[in-house]
């Protein structure tokens, strides 16, 4: 009888049909565990967003971070120089991200390696650059460790969970500094027991997304959509680009002109 029981278990096996566990579901104690959980997560992170929005349109320290931001990448773009971002850990893929973002909106921008810089690639760094800094502490020993051999005359930005320019390490000797708030309104061990970064980056990201399309705006004016377009040709953006183009090359001019004006479509 073993043997025979052993032999349906091969043969099942080899045809894909062993029994399966069935699955979890919401009125299972496991599964209503897990869907309490998931959803705390985004209410979590939903909470966060919304204080940072709040943040940014009431306080000055934030406010007046993101206007000498925006106005620093943007002069920097125009005089032929580029954004440095530079982050360590998860705040390094978040500034990885980030300038991806940058540079599909037409802002010239890089990626800086904070332990590559120390090894050479300091010489990223040109006249006309600006850096910024990610670090939810705002005292990561690497970026501290680069900030010594950062040129004074380079411009630096620093986007931390602070709320004032004195409690961050990164800009305690650049008075000049510019400080880019993203606190989130509760530690996330404190809300998920564990301190993985999760809404901090989630709030990270938000903010970098706002300094990119603030600056793309303040670069381009009307024209970044055009800019935008230009920069993506391929994927599912790059299609739409392709099929409007296509429809507007059988259109009466005056309806061409209607589309354009509306952004539906990129100018000539």
């Amino acid at each position: 009888m073993a043997a025979e029981h052993c032999s349906r278990l091969r043969k099942r096996k080899r045809s894909g049909s062993l029994p399966l566990t069935p699955p979890l579901s919401k009125n299972d104690p496991q599964g209503a565990k897990i869907l309490h959980r998931a959803v705390h997560v985004l209410s979590t992170a939903a909470t966060a967003l919304s204080q940072v929005s709040i943040l940014y349109e009431s306080d000055h320290v934030a406010r007046d971070g993101l206007l000498h931001a925006v106005e620093s990448i943007r002069k920097a773009n125009e005089a032929g120089g580029k954004l440095l971002i530079c982050g360590v850990g998860k705040s390094g893929l978040v500034a990885r991200k980030t300038v991806a973002t940058m540079k599909s909106l037409g802002i010239a921008s890089s990626f800086l390696h904070a332990a590559e810089a120390m090894h050479g690639d300091l010489g990223d760094i040109r006249p006309n650059d600006v850096l910024l800094f990610i670090s939810y502490s705002g005292k990561t020993p690497e970026l501290l460790s680069l900030l010594q051999h950062v040129p004074p005359s380079t411009p630096v930005l620093a986007m931390t969970s602070h709320q004032h320019h004195t409690d961050c390490l990164l800009l305690r000797d650049r008075p000049n500094g510019i400080l880019l708030p993203a606190p989130i309104h509760e530690l996330e061990e404190v809300s998920f027991g564990v301190c993985a970064p999760t809404t901090s980056t989630t709030v990270a990201i938000a903010v970098g997304d706002m300094l990119a399309l603030t600056t793309a705006e303040a670069l381009h004016q009307d024209n970044t959509r055009h800019v935008f377009r230009r920069n993506h040709p391929g994927g599912a953006i790059g299609a739409k680009k392709q099929k409007t183009e296509e429809e507007l090359e059988g259109m009466p001019d005056i309806d061409k002109d209607t589309m354009r004006h509306s952004g539906l479509a990129s100018p000539a």
